[in-house]
């Protein structure tokens, strides 16, 4: 069993220049989420699970702290980011299910896309909450649903959802952290569904990318047999190419705003 941090994904070349796509697609949710969620300037910014920099960069431009920083356990996405590390925007190497973080306390946390390959995300956020500020925010972003109707995005689908749950992970999460209560540490002060539409294309070159990275995981060459994983990678390398004129996918995204009480 992989142990509770690590990214389904990984954190080859491939990964990076998916994440690049990731980013592009997402940057306009996430972008909107922070600047409805947060009405004063941080000073302090954390963006958790931060791979190759560019949610953390969002992070600076959208709400412009301070001072912001991303964190993450790979070496391989900060080696390069590393070096223009600045006062305005730095990066550090850490377990974001370990603490303290490096910088805190802070006054804004930011993850998108993380919980979802985490086991134990709920203390997770409790852990996170914990290297907040009184009064400090934690920015959840995460898939609650995704639909479809192109037969090869759906296999893909379906092969990722059994994926993360033999690793115990939760693909569609958003509905289960949504049902999270406050606790003394803890006030939700909001949780709401922001629905994009991405092009099947788009969502095929995602796709495409995520299989070249995990068709030959342990768990998938024992499930599929090696010509459907064959048959899906042409699939969605059509689909991605441009070839077909599929409708788009909708990601639905849960987005909760969570807030350390002042003692």
């Amino acid at each position: 069993m992989p142990p509770p941090s690590t990214y389904t994904f990984g954190d080859s070349d491939l990964a990076a220049r998916r994440l690049a796509l990731v980013a592009e697609t997402f940057a306009g949710t996430s972008a909107a989420f922070m600047r409805e969620s947060v009405t004063t300037r941080p000073q302090l910014a954390a963006d958790l699970g931060c791979g190759p920099g560019y949610t953390t960069h969002l992070l600076a431009d959208t709400l412009n702290p301070e001072r912001t920083v991303g964190l993450d356990n790979s070496e391989n996405f900060l080696a390069d980011i590393r070096t223009n590390d600045s006062d305005r925007v730095s990066f550090h190497l850490h377990d974001i299910t370990t603490a303290p973080f490096p910088q805190a306390p802070l006054d804004l946390i930011f993850s998108r896309l993380v919980l979802t390959h985490l086991r134990n995300p709920e203390t997770a956020i409790m852990l996170w909450t914990e290297q907040l500020r009184p009064g400090g925010l934690l920015l959840l972003e995460e898939v609650e649903s995704i639909h479809t109707k192109v037969p090869a995005l759906v296999t893909y689908l379906d092969l990722q959802q059994a994926m993360l749950a033999q690793q115990s992970n939760q693909l569609y999460i958003g509905p289960r952290l949504d049902a999270l209560t406050a606790s003394g540490k803890l006030h939700r002060r909001s949780s709401n569904i922001r629905s994009l539409q991405v092009p099947a294309d788009r969502a095929a070159a995602m796709f495409h990318m995520n299989l070249g990275v995990w068709r030959h995981n342990d768990f998938v060459r024992q499930i599929y047999a090696p010509a459907t994983l064959d048959a899906l990678d042409h699939d969605l390398q059509t689909i991605a190419q441009g070839h077909t004129d599929d409708p788009p996918v909708e990601w639905r995204l849960r987005q909760i705003v969570m807030e350390r009480p002042d003692p």
